[in-house]
């Protein structure tokens, strides 16, 4: 009789090396990130920044064998960046927005791309697809797409950072007089439910997976590892964020506390799905332009882009949820 238990899967000599090369490199990325995570203000900043620009190059490499004008990557990445930085600009000239509060701490309490920015690069790179043949409309598809990308999710990491000293819609600004730690504990949050869901389907996938989400895209990818993921993401996030909440240090004063608690619950289940959901875009730009990753800067991850593609999405997820919390009138804060 056919043992039709849970068979854990033989594990290859590649899978051991390339979860050496993966640990490695994780725990030096754990090394430069955490710091600044904690410390925040304009040293995380600096650390998005860099981040945005190494994913902004890596995603403009992708069509570098096509031989398209130079001037259409430059304008592609002086316009992502710009649009990172479009919304603190925008908020310190017309709102008279301050930077910095009393105690130095960065304020970032929303997010935005601007409509006319959008409309001039959108007209610009559909100007470039037609006066060159290199350049088609796939690709002008595929740089605005990813310039949106990149900028909505870098500034929902600054968002999810800053918004507890901030403050968003009708949640005030709480002072945590000078406390970085416990200032960044939403981010914290918000980056064990990002990687428990990758690290958690990786394990479970590699030792039981045997039914493929979609092969097309992802071949790597099984309902195992995904089911895996998302139960031990739910329960290290919801657990985390609810013990600290009881204990007095909410995620954010007024919104994410232990008298909210149903909203951490619902963010702790929605994180590790939109976590997969953002594998699963990068996947398929990838295998639209024939590629394995983005570049080769992360051994055993990839590029920046292959590391950071679940952390922008379920960033961008994050932050709208959040905010329609925050401001809509049904929701009782406070």
């Amino acid at each position: 009789m056919k043992n039709r238990g849970l068979q854990v899967n033989e594990i290859s000599e590649k899978t051991k090396k390339s979860f050496k090369e993966r640990v490695l490199t994780a725990a030096v990325l754990f090394i430069v990130c955490v710091p600044s995570m904690v410390f925040g203000n304009w040293v995380f900043f600096g650390l998005i920044t860099v981040i945005s620009v190494i994913g902004t190059y890596e995603f403009i490499r992708v069509l570098k064998t096509q031989n398209h004008p130079l001037w259409i990557d430059i304008f592609t990445f002086i316009m992502t960046i710009g649009f990172m930085y479009w919304y603190m600009i925008k908020n310190r000239i017309n709102n008279g927005g301050a930077f910095l509060d009393e105690y130095g701490h960065l304020m970032y309490n929303d997010i935005g791309i601007s409509t006319l920015g959008l409309a001039v690069m959108i007209a610009v790179l559909f100007l470039g697809s037609m006066l060159t043949n290199t350049f088609n409309v796939p690709d002008v598809c595929y740089f605005f797409t990813m310039a949106v990308l990149i900028t909505l999710g870098a500034q929902s990491l600054l968002f999810l950072r800053y918004v507890p000293i901030s403050g968003v819609g009708d949640v005030p600004a709480y002072k945590y007089d000078g406390n970085y730690l416990l200032s960044c504990m939403l981010f914290i949050y918000f980056i064990i439910g990002v990687c428990m869901s990758d690290i958690g389907a990786y394990g479970v996938g590699v030792l039981f997976g045997k039914h493929k989400i979609n092969p097309r895209i992802s071949p790597n990818k099984t309902w195992e590892g995904f089911v895996g993921g998302t139960v031990i993401s739910f329960i290290c996030s919801f657990v985390f964020g609810l013990v600290i909440s009881l204990n007095g240090i909410p995620l954010i004063h007024d919104l994410l506390d232990a008298k909210h608690w149903y909203f951490i619950l619902i963010i702790s289940l929605i994180m590790p799905i939109a976590s997969v959901l953002g594998d699963f875009i990068f996947s398929a730009i990838k295998r639209y332009y024939g590629i394995k990753d983005f570049s080769k800067i992360l051994p055993g991850h990839g590029g920046i882009l292959d590391r950071v593609d679940s952390i922008f999405i379920t960033g961008i997820f994050m932050t709208i949820i959040l905010l329609i919390i925050a401001h809509f009138p049904f929701v009782n804060v406070g």
